[in-house]
């Protein structure tokens, strides 16, 4: 059942809500937006992809959204975000969850309710969880500690959408030793695709934004563009690679595609003819229903924006679920290891039913049992030792790797 919190700044007389997409767990999670028009109706789709992640995972949490309508670059942007916080500070300390979305980050966030009382926006997790407020600050501390060039909590969902695409790309036949990628969006969430990418040795032949496109077919420096200011646009990030306009990144071949930014980015006509065999969608609604399922019909594998965008919840499950506190590389390899459970299951069972990986996806959620007497974290079925725990070595030789050949 939905439930809806509405609220009104007294201050700029804008709206915000908070939105729950169920209330039949003890914990519901998912981000905090701040735009420009921003409506309940939006809310609400939002929360509802935010449960179909946590069901997919196994988790027994709910899907929730919240959101102001305000510009984010506007001159009242901290105070209306800090009153909005007082505002939900006792669904924080309660049941809500809340992350980083659109127009906001988590850092203020977290430093925004510390001002209100609350010790994080992410409260809500000990309560649930039932842990002791210093094992509950000991595991969110995890999310600042470095691990390469991001931290933890940098690095998770796009982390997870790398990986994702790496695991789709191995089912289809395309081993990771000499894959190459596109990515769309160099954002939070592009950017940490990108480093997991170098990691694994892919070579990203081109990188587009909003502003352009920048291609190279013996690969980007990504080393240089991920040590670059993140408000610079991608077509000023390296001399040397060519400069196309945002849409030729459709146009250039490829063995996967990312998508980390924007809605509804690939037409239906640029889906009848993209040049890739495998595309993982990280951003929400990055890939429309008719493009999606016009990809299909040409043989595409493509990772479904709910799956490929699931890296904040699979990275809660691995920090919490397990007994004991894990490190920070743990983290990061729990999540490898879920995602490639994960896209293999779906994928499977897309091959053997004759289904889009959507449809299979939507299928394990729908059939998931829910516990909501139980704690939140902790029985995930995909929270494994990993597909195999070579894989999840392999991964933590190559970050040390990387950092050290830096």
């Amino acid at each position: 059942m939905v439930r809806v919190i509405e609220y009104r700044d007294p201050v700029e007389n804008c709206p915000g809500f908070l939105v729950y997409d169920e209330t039949s767990c003890r914990l519901a999670a998912g981000g905090c937006r701040m735009q420009s028009g921003l409506t309940a109706d939006t809310l609400r789709t939002l929360s509802a992809r935010m449960t179909l992640k946590q069901r997919v995972l196994g988790i027994n949490v709910d899907g929730a959204k919240c959101g102001i309508d305000y510009d984010p670059a506007g001159p009242a942007r901290e105070a209306v975000l800090g009153r909005f916080l007082e505002f939900l500070r006792d669904e924080l300390t309660s049941r809500y969850s809340m992350g980083a979305d659109i127009g906001t980050r988590f850092e203020e966030l977290d430093r925004l309710a510390a001002l209100t009382g609350v010790g994080s926006v992410k409260y809500a997790v000990s309560v649930a969880q039932q842990l002791a407020e210093p094992e509950f600050y000991a595991r969110m501390a995890l999310l600042d500690a470095p691990v390469g060039l991001l931290t933890v909590g940098q690095r998770r969902a796009g982390h997870a959408l790398a990986h994702a695409a790496l695991a789709a790309a191995e089912h289809a036949g395309h081993p990771v030793a000499g894959l190459t990628c596109n990515l769309q969006g160099f954002g939070n969430l592009g950017r940490a695709a990108a480093l997991a990418l170098a990691e694994q040795g892919v070579r990203v032949t081109a990188v587009a934004d909003e502003y352009g496109c920048i291609v190279d077919p013996r690969g980007l420096d990504l080393d240089r563009m991920l040590s670059a200011d993140l408000r610079r646009p991608v077509p000023g990030l390296l001399d040397s690679a060519l400069r196309l306009p945002s849409e030729a990144l459709f146009d250039v071949p490829a063995d996967v595609l990312i998508l980390a930014g924007g809605s509804d980015v690939i037409s239906v006509d640029q889906a009848g003819l993209l040049p890739v065999p495998v595309v993982a969608v990280g951003a929400n609604c990055g890939l429309g229903a008719e493009s999606e399922r016009r990809l299909a019909e040409r043989g595409v594998v493509v990772v479904p924006d709910f799956i490929g965008g699931i890296g904040g919840s699979a990275s809660m499950e691995a920090l919490f679920g397990p007994d004991r506190t894990p490190e920070p590389e743990q983290v990061l390899d729990t999540v490898v290891g879920m995602m490639h459970e994960l896209v293999g299951d779906i994928l499977v069972g897309a091959r053997d039913r004759g289904l889009m990986p959507r449809e299979v996806a939507l299928s394990i959620a729908r059939s998931a049992p829910v516990s909501p007497e139980e704690r939140p974290y902790g029985h995930s079925p995909y929270r494994t030792t990993g597909p195999a725990h070579g894989n999840r070595v392999a991964l933590r030789t190559a970050a040390r790797t990387y950092k050290e050949n830096r």
